[in-house]
Parts: C-alpha cells; sequence; structure tokens
C-alpha cells in the first residue's frame, strides 16, 4: 500500500478508454498526480464518427470531439502529441518518444490499436489506411477528385466506408478475401444479406478474391491486379485490413505480451500495478470464461473506468474492491440510412437461427451454442436486440461456458 498524496498514476494514450481512466481517477476524488499522455494533439474524438457522419460531411470536426476534462482541483498534467517509447515495468519507469521520462506508482495502458497495413500498400500515394482522424482527413481530401475507389477488405471499416462513399456518388469497389462480407464480425451469418446491400446502392463487390499487387505509375496508385489476374481500375485505395494493438514500445518491459497487454479478469496486466483497458487490452472476460480484445465503443468506455477504479484499489490495498469485469460485446454499423447491431460473442456457437420480421429491412438472428443464446444481431431492430442483449447477459451471469474451440 502506498500513500496516494504523494503517488503518481499515468495514463498512456488518448484514446476514448484513457479518457474514461483519467474521469474516473478524478470522479473518485484520487489525490495524487495523474500524467495522461494522449498520443494525439487535438484531444479525443469519437472513432466510429469517421467512417460514417465525419466521412459523408454530415458533421463538423468540432462535433466529434469528445468534451475536454474538467480537472476540478484534480493534479492533472496532460502530454500532447508525445507517445510512449519504452517501459521498464518492474522498475516503474516510462520514456516518451521525446525523450523525457516519468517514474510511476501505478500505471494504465490504454494505447488502442493501429491500422494494420500490408507491405505492398506502403509508401504509396492514395493508398490510405482508416483508423485515425488524420487518416480520415487525407481521405477526404482525396475524394474531392472524385477518384475511382478500390476498397481492399469487407469488414466493418470496408462497407461503412463504401456506404459513406457511395453516398458521395463515387465508383467504388470492395474487394474481400473470404467468402462473404462480414465474416468475422457476424459470423457469416448476414453474408448474403449485406452482399445484396451493397450491390443494390451501387457498389460492385468480389468476394473469395485476393490481391496479387498494386499498380502504380510515378508513386501513384493507378489499379490493381487480382490474384484472378483481373486488373481493376483505381485513383484511390483504401486499406480495411484490420488492426494491430499498440503494443510494439511495450517489448521487454517485462509485461506478458499476445494479441495486447494480457490481463486477467480484473484488467490488471502480468505485472501488478500496471493496468491495461480499450483496444490494447487482451483479458480473460468472465461472463464466456475466454480471452478476447474487443475493439468495441462502449467496451472501451466501460474497460477505462473498470480498470482505473481496480488500480486504485490495488494501489490502497483494497483486495476486495478490486472486481472483475464481465461485458457483454456490443457494436454497430451504419449503412445506406440501416443500423445493425451486434451483441454478444458468437466464436464456438454451432447453431444459427434467422428470423425475418414482416415489413422489416433485414434479419433477425441469433446465434446459440447448445441451448445457450451468446449473441444475436439485427437490421433496425433495436429493441429486439437489447432484450436479446439482456437475456444473453443474464445467461451469462448465472453460467460461464466452457472455452471453446472456435
Amino acid at each position: 500500500m502506498i500513500d496516494l498524496h504523494s503517488s503518481r498514476i499515468i495514463v498512456a494514450g488518448g484514446s476514448l478508454s484513457g479518457q474514461s481512466a483519467v474521469t474516473e481517477l478524478i470522479d473518485r476524488g484520487f489525490a495524487g498526480e495523474i500524467v495522461w499522455i494522449t498520443g494525439e494533439a487535438g484531444g479525443v474524438y469519437s472513432k466510429p464518427a469517421l467512417s460514417k457522419e465525419f466521412m459523408q460531411g454530415r458533421v463538423s470536426l468540432e462535433s466529434i470531439l469528445l468534451p475536454a476534462i474538467d480537472p476540478c482541483g484534480a493534479n492533472l498534467k496532460i502530454i500532447d502529441g508525445s507517445r510512449g517509447l519504452s517501459l521498464d515495468a518492474q522498475a516503474r519507469h516510462l520514456q516518451l518518444d521525446d525523450g523525457r521520462y516519468f517514474d510511476f506508482d501505478g500505471l494504465l495502458i490504454c494505447t488502442g490499436a493501429s491500422a494494420r497495413m500490408p507491405d505492398f500498400a506502403l509508401n504509396i500515394d492514395n493508398v490510405l489506411p482508416l483508423r485515425t482522424l488524420e487518416h480520415a482527413l487525407a481521405i477526404q481530401q482525396a475524394v474531392r477528385t472524385k477518384p475511382r475507389v478500390l476498397i481492399l477488405g469487407g469488414g466493418l471499416i470496408g462497407c461503412e466506408m463504401a456506404a459513406s462513399l457511395r453516398g458521395l456518388d463515387l465508383d467504388v469497389t470492395v474487394v474481400e478475401m473470404q467468402s462473404s462480407l462480414l465474416e468475422r464480425p457476424f459470423g457469416g451469418a448476414f453474408g448474403d444479406y449485406f452482399e445484396q446491400l451493397q450491390r443494390r446502392n451501387g457498389v460492385t463487390v468480389l468476394t473469395g478474391q485476393s490481391l496479387a499487387r498494386l499498380q502504380t505509375a510515378n508513386g501513384k496508385v493507378t489499379g490493381a491486379e487480382l490474384a484472378d489476374s483481373r486488373l481493376l481500375p483505381a485513383d484511390l485505395v483504401l486499406v480495411g485490413a484490420g488492426s494491430i494493438p499498440e503494443t510494439a514500445w511495450l517489448a521487454g518491459s517485462g509485461l506478458a505480451l499476445e494479441n495486447g497487454v494480457v490481463c486477467d479478469d480484473t484488467l490488471c496486466s502480468s505485472v501488478p500495478g500496471i493496468f491495461a483497458a480499450g483496444d490494447v487490452a487482451s483479458w480473460l472476460n468472465p461472463l464466456y470464461g475466454v480471452r478476447m480484445r474487443v475493439e468495441h465503443w462502449t467496451n472501451a468506455s466501460a474497460q477505462g473506468r473498470a480498470a482505473a477504479t481496480n488500480l486504485l484499489a490495488a494501489l490502497c490495498g483494497d483486495a476486495p474492491g478490486i472486481k472483475s469485469f464481465g461485458d457483454i460485446p456490443y457494436f454497430w454499423s451504419d449503412q445506406f440510412g440501416l443500423k445493425i447491431q451486434m451483441v454478444g460473442w458468437h466464436p464456438g456457437h454451432d447453431r444459427v437461427v434467422v428470423d425475418q420480421p414482416e415489413g422489416a429491412p433485414g434479419p433477425v438472428i441469433t446465434y446459440f451454442r447448445g441451448d445457450r443464446l451468446v449473441a444475436a444481431a439485427g437490421v433496425n431492430a433495436s429493441r429486439a436486440v437489447m432484450t436479446f442483449r439482456r437475456q444473453i447477459e443474464a445467461e451469462a451471469r448465472r453460467t460461464v461456458l466452457e472455452p471453446a474451440d472456435a
């Protein structure tokens, strides 16, 4: 146990989980120093809006910024534009990329994840990912010339970008390696529906296809060659190849790392006094009995608060105050005026039930493992999905599933 009045907690990362953690520390009256290393200048913003309302030009930059934190008398030091360079977990020592370093008593790692960019997509003009505000602004600039757009990846970002750019009347083609769109987030159950939705709205969809190489001229992309030798012209290529947790700076730190910062069910890392939250945390979800890394807005907010609460309890020596963090994953996607929602964790399911409500624009799908409902999704079906969410959580809190192979 330490004297909290003379202690220092570092929050590394300007993500939503980082902001939530800082807010929780202040709300709980932490009396020591809070050092918030944001990594990005300009404040915390709504990342879900980047591929949706912001890309479509329906909202301004100012409107997607989250409210600035009111220190409320707390000893809060905000460091913008700098990132963690290295960490010595045992010595409690963190160095920044600008040469400064800080010792700490407690650390919250909220550095999120970065866009995965294949080697073939690097250092080519007009080949861009979408993960940050900087990426979104670059894409907005690029689409002003009305380019032919090729989107590599038919996941959430790829499909949302296709919908947004079709709203700007652009020529859009989506290339997906899997046999259906949105294979990973929906387990293939919505594949045909999403493909037809994209096609009806003018998007060219190519599934089961891989890229052989990008074509360039004078350092700029001009098109792409698929593995079957088909040539696709393109003036702008957007890469939706997933993400990589921001853990490179933690190499050699002494923390266990595997697809993120390895945490227990309380969000504590392998080193006491160091917790993680948000996209970077690979934690044992007690409601499912499996380790997961969830890249959803609601999860980042809840985990940031929970990790901060547990860190304070750990520093105080309050073992009963350190609680498990159990969460039912939830996300939504906006495409062509439709709201698609998903709750639960479908990996390991062995049965799917598809219901098409009369007059509804799309199906409601439920996922089961044995007799237990583990996930549900629907199109413009918020009431049904939220009802399923309550059922999923109630069943999960009664009985933890045995780990699945899937």
